[in-house]
């Protein structure tokens, strides 16, 4: 018997609260550099960065789950899909919350500043695809659904 069988699968059980933290951040920078709110861009970081923390914690439960799924090539090119997307929101995620770090003057650059607003755009982008695509490993290919 499994040391932790209710918890299985863990993987959906950690990826709300990255996904949620990572488009409310976005939004909020993105508010915040709309407005001229510094306050907002803050707020926006810490979100972002606690959003993107939450994906790598997401991301090493996906690992340990896929172990677990049906062995079928369908479900195996759908899990390929969905790690590529999210190697691709770690990356630009931790270049959303790295960059303001690196360069403080970063929202104050008119090149830069649409830079780092593009930058957020696909990282939103790419957070959405993300939960999509495990939208249909779960309801399309039932994968980590007890009893199918």
């Amino acid at each position: 018997m499994p040391v932790l069988p209710a918890l299985y699968p863990l993987h959906p059980r950690l990826v709300h609260f990255p996904i949620a933290l990572s488009l409310v951040g976005s939004a909020c920078i993105l508010w915040g550099m709309w407005r001229g709110r510094e306050q907002w861009t803050v707020y926006g970081r810490t979100s972002l960065l606690f959003g993107w923390i939450g994906a790598l914690i997401a991301a090493l439960t996906g690992l340990v789950d896929q172990s677990r799924a049906p062995d079928d090539p369908a479900v195996s090119a759908a899990i390929n899909r969905h790690i590529t997307a999210g190697i691709a929101v770690i990356v630009v995620l931790g270049l959303a919350v790295y960059w303001p770090l690196r360069e403080r003057r970063l929202l104050a650059q008119p090149g830069h500043r649409w830079a780092y607003i593009g930058l957020i755009l696909a990282g939103a982008a790419l957070v959405v695809l993300e939960a999509w695509l495990g939208g249909q490993l779960v309801y399309h290919l039932g994968v980590g659904v007890i009893g199918r």
